[in-house]
């Protein structure tokens, strides 16, 4: 027996109902023969392993792949938020494949989205603050891991893309990393990231998000491609409705912010500057990280008012006043460009089924979904 090799053959033909027999006659070998490959005592050729991924409709990499028992992959460790204590001998991580080296990211305990996903090792960390590393023995196997994306971004949308994503090819898997945009793209920049997604600003155009990715990157060539538009606005308690800076200026009025660099932050002061008010003057009860957390607040009487997308606004069954369009682009090197992870990542953005499903999310708009343009374009 190989025991360098897994195999899940035997559970893909039975999860697809086909009999031992039946699949043996049909790659052109003996039932005993398919029986020992099922079993992990014989490693089949390369044309047996190709007529087994067409007949069980999976890729060979699904069917076969490498143990990592005993393996500990060293890599650079990121954590999303610096509030809460982990303990450093079992930290719950995902793991990507970045710029030749392994970046870990550890899964927040206390969020929803961390929760609900499964971890692809277990990392105990060393070293000082500011340059931890990560000591991680992988959940999962080695080639799999290899096909992980990063992706940072504020548009819940991403976790749609991650899931389709996985349900077309078996994978890769897509980890979403919420961030607001202008950190994402310094994400992307310090190579913890495969791509960032940002929106800044505007009526849907591709100008300041072209503008803000040259900003940082300068002459590097960079691609961006839609996910989505989607309108922003002013979220409020239905009966309490905000309109115009005015009415964000009441006496009282209680505002939820967003982190610096967000997209929906710069619109709010942009909106004041447009007015020829100060924004300084404005003291946020409360700072929100995405688009949904400041339309909870809001729903629970923490602030009374706040940017968000409709999409957050409908989530929590608030009053959505339209501001500005916003246009949510997805960047990354060109070198990445011929990834085949990155490939499989386009291939699901100009897929219908992925398209309709992301069209019948309130307020999104897919017409520019998959439309691709360098950073160079303005």
């Amino acid at each position: 027996m190989d025991t360098r090799v897994r195999t899940a053959v035997k559970a893909m033909r039975q999860r697809l109902e086909i009999q031992q027999g039946d699949l043996a006659k049909a790659i052109g070998v003996s039932r005993q023969t398919l029986s020992s490959i099922e079993a992990g005592e014989t490693v089949p050729s390369t044309q047996i392993a190709l007529a087994l991924g067409r007949e069980l409709r999976c890729r060979v990499e699904d069917l076969f792949s490498l143990r990592s028992d005993g393996l500990v992959i060293d890599a650079e460790f990121v954590r999303e938020v610096d509030r809460n204590p982990i303990d450093a001998r079992r930290a719950r991580v995902s793991l990507g494949w970045v710029g030749e080296r392994w970046v870990a990211r550890l899964l927040e305990t206390d969020e929803a989205l961390a929760v609900g996903t499964p971890a692809d090792g277990i990392a105990c960390l060393s070293g000082e603050k500011g340059r931890v590393r990560a000591q991680v023995r992988p959940l999962r196997d080695l080639e799999s891991l290899h096909r992980n994306l990063l992706v940072a971004g504020c548009d819940p949308a991403l976790g749609l893309l991650g899931r389709h994503l996985e349900e077309r090819f078996h994978g890769p898997r897509l980890h979403w990393i919420e961030k607001a945009s202008r950190p994402a793209l310094e994400e992307l920049a310090l190579g913890r990231v495969h791509l960032a997604g940002m929106h800044l600003l505007g009526e849907g155009g591709v100008a300041e998000n072209a503008v803000a990715v040259r900003a940082r990157f300068g002459t590097e060539p960079m691609v961006l491609v839609t996910l989505a538009s989607w309108e922003q606005g002013f979220v409020s308690r239905p009966g309490r409705k905000y309109k115009r800076v005015s009415d964000v200026e009441r006496k009282g009025t209680r505002v939820i912010a967003r982190e610096a660099g967000a997209g929906a932050q710069e619109l709010l002061e942009s909106l004041f500057r447009k007015a020829g008010r100060a924004f300084k003057n404005v003291v946020p009860v409360a700072v929100a990280r995405g688009h949904r957390a400041v339309a909870q607040m809001v729903a629970m009487g923490v602030g009374d008012v706040g940017v968000a997308t409709r999409s957050a606004a409908g989530s929590f069954g608030l009053h959505f006043e339209p501001l500005a369009e916003a246009r949510f682009d997805l960047v990354f090197p060109v070198t990445l460009a011929s990834d085949s992870r990155v490939q499989a990542l386009l291939d699901c953005l100009s897929n219908a089924r992925f398209r309709q499903d992301l069209g019948g999310m309130t307020g999104y708009r897919t017409a520019r979904t998959g439309e691709a343009f360098t950073g160079s374009q303005a």
